[in-house]
């Protein structure tokens, strides 16, 4: 379907609210946003995802026809040209999200038609393409840097709920080189980018292989018996569409840890939880097989507790153990312990302290003006491990959350918190909001690590979280019936 903008229209009353709306759009200008449809032509409610369009601009300037009240698109990324049943009619909206100031804001919209600009227009439009949208404002711009899910308190005095201590986290933040853009969309996925870890010895000191278990165990002897386990994860390409992914295969007891004083690259663990006896079975472990296990230690009360990862091969099943042997390739978590305050399904609160800005900012932050920290804060990605601390009973393990040892998501500063000036002194960044941006969406066999992230949309979170939340809610509801 076709739609002519530039046809003569009946009169009518002005429509000073949506007028409103395309003038505070034309002011901030976006050259690209991020569209989800919400809508589909015959009415019914849709969560589709349609990639980043571009923001036609006319004369460097944001092309808006006053007359129908619409501004214009190009094609959407995700929509292949053979797809002739996306943004059809007038009746589909879709969901616009970019950044302006770096800040997420949100336009829903009535898809017009589809258009065809005259030729002589097209030298002086960006894009230069002929074929566009034109869309129609159904609502007005919103700012989503504020909280928009129920927040659970992390840290006693924090937040508005009280601390559930049966879920909580041990934190981590790594810095990356990725620099979001001021204003427009993201990218649908990040794949080229490198991390910036916080500590440079992130490699064990140890080389053989036999020093490695070695290590391992006497890391695992030092926690409670509950804790001397190793979470396994199975790399595994999924034929259909050829992506590599962790699958999480459960925690599993190392054995031998009391009395094996022999030093070999070989050790023993229990078969994990989730392992299925189908060899053809994606969780299904044979000889051979590679696993990246998980573990930590904690050194002393005052120190944050370590994380490591130990890749690792399968070379004997047994009826209810397995084998496994080690090249000596572990890793220690890289990033820096961060106390954080509340968290939900959308993003988290955390304390800033001197030790984190100088990781973020460089070792000249404090002489920086208070504007440039923010703006150099909000305009970094970073890498945020999430490590469950699970404390269930009898009682309350119904309610208990399947996660893995470490979740990980590609986040944002979104808003931050100071504090009150000082007569000589400026005010110090105390506080940092962070907004939940990216998932992992592959995984490398080589680099035992993800290589590729996908951005998360409005109408989506991540799993995990969500995962924690729907615990949360029945865990609440059970201790407040225990307590009438």
């Amino acid at each position: 379907m076709l739609f002519n903008p530039f046809k003569k229209g009946g009169g009518g009353k002005k429509r000073t609210s949506l007028e409103t709306v395309l003038n505070d759009l034309t002011q901030k200008a976006p050259s690209s946003a991020n569209c989800s449809q919400v809508k589909t032509h015959t009415g019914e409610e849709a969560n589709e995802d349609l990639g980043r369009a571009f923001l036609f601009k006319y004369n460097q300037d944001l092309f808006v026809h006053n007359k129908n009240k619409v501004f214009y698109i190009s094609t959407p990324d995700g929509i292949k040209a053979q797809d002739k049943s996306l943004l059809t009619g007038k009746d589909e909206v879709i969901h616009l999200w970019f950044l302006f100031n770096r800040i997420p804001h949100t336009l829903d919209c009535r898809v017009m038609g589809r258009i065809r600009f005259p030729n002589d227009m097209l030298g002086e439009l960006d894009p230069r393409v002929p074929l566009a949208y034109a869309l129609k404002p159904v609502g007005v711009i919103r700012k989503t840097d504020k909280r928009q899910f129920l927040r659970y308190s992390h840290k006693v005095g924090h937040g508005g709920m009280r601390v559930y201590s049966q879920v909580l986290f041990d934190l981590y933040i790594t810095n990356t080189d990725v620099t979001f853009p001021e204003t427009g969309s993201l990218p649908s996925y990040l794949n080229d980018f490198n991390f910036v870890p916080f500590s440079e010895q992130a490699e064990v000191a140890e080389e053989k292989p036999e020093e490695v278990v070695k290590f391992m165990k006497n890391s695992l002897r030092v926690n409670s018996r509950e804790n001397r386990v190793v979470f396994v994860g199975k790399p595994h390409m999924e034929e259909r569409t050829n992506k590599v992914s962790l699958l999480e295969m459960g925690q599993s007891d190392v054995l031998g840890l009391e009395t094996s004083k022999d030093e070999s690259r070989t050790f023993y663990i229990r078969k994990p939880p989730r392992m299925s006896s189908d060899r053809n079975d994606p969780f299904g472990l044979q000889e051979g097989d590679t696993i990246v296990l998980g573990f930590n230690t904690r050194v002393s009360t005052e120190s944050p507790t370590e994380y490591y990862e130990l890749v690792s091969e399968v070379t004997r099943v047994g009826t209810e153990n397995m084998t496994v042997r080690t090249n000596g390739d572990i890793r220690k978590e890289a990033g820096i312990p961060v106390e954080m305050d509340d968290f939900s399904v959308g993003g988290i609160k955390v304390e800033a302290n001197d030790a984190l800005l100088t990781y973020f900012l460089g070792d000249e932050h404090k002489a920086m003006p208070l504007e440039d920290k923010i703006e150099a804060l909000e305009s970094s990605c970073y890498l945020l491990n999430f490590y469950p601390k699970l404390r269930f009973n009898r009682e309350t393990n119904v309610y208990e959350p399947e996660l893995p040892m470490r979740i990980q998501i590609l986040g944002k500063v979104v808003r931050t918190e100071t504090s009150t000036p000082q007569e000589d002194e400026p005010a110090e960044i105390t506080g940092m909001g962070m907004k939940f941006y990216y998932d992992p969406s592959e995984y490398s066999r080589d680099t035992f690590s993800y290589d590729r992230w996908e951005l998360i949309r409005d109408f989506k979170e991540n799993k995990h979280f969500r995962e924690v939340h729907n615990s949360l809610n029945g865990l609440i509801a059970f201790l407040e019936s225990q307590s009438r």
